[in-house]
C-alpha cells in the first residue's frame, strides 16, 4: 500500500556511530556487508508467519478488568505504561497521576505500590513507561523529573540516570522504554524527538532521530518495542501517526501507517508491543482501538471503539503481552487495565 515505506537501499555505515559498536557487535554480522543488508532483513520479515499463534480475532472481549479512578491502593489515575513480569506473572502499571508504580498479580489483585510524588530517589513526577529486564529489575521513565529510575524486583531503588536537557544522555519528557536481552535500554526521549540508547548501568551509548516528518525523524516518539529475532526496533512516531522501524544502530528500515481511521491508519498511536512471532500490537490511542499487524507492517485485524463498556477504550496507552499470550491494555481515561 502507498503508505508503506520500503527500506532505503543504502549500505549501513558501521562507523557512523563509533559509540554504538557494542550494539553492532550484537548483530554478529561480518564486516563485508553487501548493499542489500537492509532489504535482506526486510525480506526476511516479509517471509513472516501467515497465521499468528495468538488468536487476535477472539480478543474483542476482555477476560479481566481491574482498576477504577482514585488514589487508594489498587485504584488508578491515568495509567500509562504497562509491563508483564515474566518471572512472577505480575502486571506493572505506571499509575501516572498518582505518581506511583503499582504491582498486581495475574488475577488483577493489588500487591504493592512503589513511589510517591517527589524528586528524590524512588519518587516520581508523572511516570510514563516501565520495562523489566531478565533479572526482574524494572526501569521506570520518571517523566517530569526527566530521568530513568531502576529498581530491583522487590521495588528497592538501585540507580537513576538522565536529567533535564538536550545533550547526550539528558531527557525532555522520557516516555516508553524497552530492554533487550543484553540489558541495553532504549528510551523514547519524547520531547527531544529521538531515541537514546544506554547500557544497563545507565551510561550513554548513542541516539538517533531528531524532530521532523521525513523518514527517520520523529514528532514525539512515545513507545518502543523490540523484534528480538530480527533485532529491529519499532517506534510509535505519535504525532506523525506512523510506526517507524530501525535496526539496533538506528538505521531506518521501513515504516507503516498514516493519519486516518481506515484499517492500518492511526490517530496518535502510543503503546506498542511485539509477540514472540513478531506480530505487532499498537494502541491506536486517538481512534480508541487496538490494531494488530504482521511483522512486516501489513494490517491483520483490529478491535475496540470509544466508550467505557467492556472492550471499549478511552485513550488506550500502554500495551503488554503475557507469557500465555494475553494482551494487557492500559485504558488510560477509563482509569483501568483490560486484559484480553
Amino acid at each position: 500500500s502507498s503508505h508503506h515505506i520500503a527500506p532505503k537501499q543504502r549500505k549501513i555505515d558501521r562507523n557512523r556511530h563509533k559509540t554504538v559498536n557494542v550494539l553492532q557487535s550484537l548483530e554478529n554480522e561480518s564486516n563485508n556487508n553487501n548493499n542489500n543488508d537492509e532489504s535482506n532483513r526486510y525480506n526476511k520479515l516479509r517471509r513472516c508467519p501467515s497465521t499468528p499463534t495468538i488468536d487476535y480475532w477472539q480478543k474483542k472481549t476482555p477476560s479481566l478488568i481491574f482498576g477504577v479512578k482514585g488514589g487508594d491502593a489498587g485504584r488508578m489515575n491515568w495509567p500509562r505504561g504497562v509491563a508483564y513480569a515474566q518471572g512472577t506473572g505480575d502486571f506493572l502499571v505506571c499509575d501516572s497521576s498518582n505518581h506511583r508504580l503499582q504491582v498486581f498479580d495475574g488475577r488483577g489483585n493489588f500487591l504493592k505500590s512503589i513511589g510517591v510524588y517527589g524528586s528524590e530517589k524512588g519518587e516520581f513526577d508523572s511516570l510514563a513507561g516501565v520495562a523489566v529486564n531478565r533479572y526482574g529489575q524494572f526501569m521506570v521513565s520518571d517523566r517530569y523529573n526527566h530521568r530513568i529510575q531502576i529498581f530491583d524486583s522487590s521495588g528497592k531503588f538501585i540507580r537513576e540516570f538522565g536529567g533535564h536537557g538536550q545533550t547526550n544522555g539528558k531527557f525532555d519528557n522520557p516516555w516508553g522504554l524497552v530492554v533487550d536481552s543484553q540489558g541495553f535500554i532504549f528510551v523514547c526521549d519524547r520531547d527531544n524527538h529521538r531515541i537514546q540508547i544506554f547500557q544497563a548501568d545507565g551510561s550513554y551509548i548513542g541516539k538517533f532521530g531528531g524532530p521532523g516528518t521525513s523518514v527517520g525523524r520523529f514528532q514525539h516518539p512515545t513507545f518502543v518495542a523490540l523484534n528480538r529475532q530480527s533485532q529491529l526496533l519499532f517506534v510509535t512516531d505519535t504525532d506523525n501517526h506512523r510506526i517507524q522501524v530501525f535496526d539496533f544502530d538506528g538505521s531506518f528500515q521501513f515504516a507503516f501507517g498514516q493519519e486516518g481511521y481506515d484499517e492500518g491508519h492511526f490517530k496518535y498511536p502510543r503503546g506498542i508491543v511485539l509477540d514472540d512471532q513478531g506480530f505487532v500490537v499498537v494502541a491506536d490511542s486517538g481512534n480508541n482501538r487496538i490494531q494488530v499487524f504482521y511483522p512486516d507492517g501489513h494490517f491483520l485485524t483490529m478491535f475496540g471503539t470509544r466508550g467505557s463498556s467492556e472492550g471499549q477504550f478511552r485513550g488506550p496507552e500502554g500495551v503488554a503481552i503475557t507469557g500465555e499470550g494475553k494482551l494487557v491494555v492500559a485504558d488510560r481515561e477509563n482509569h483501568r487495565i483490560q486484559v484480553f
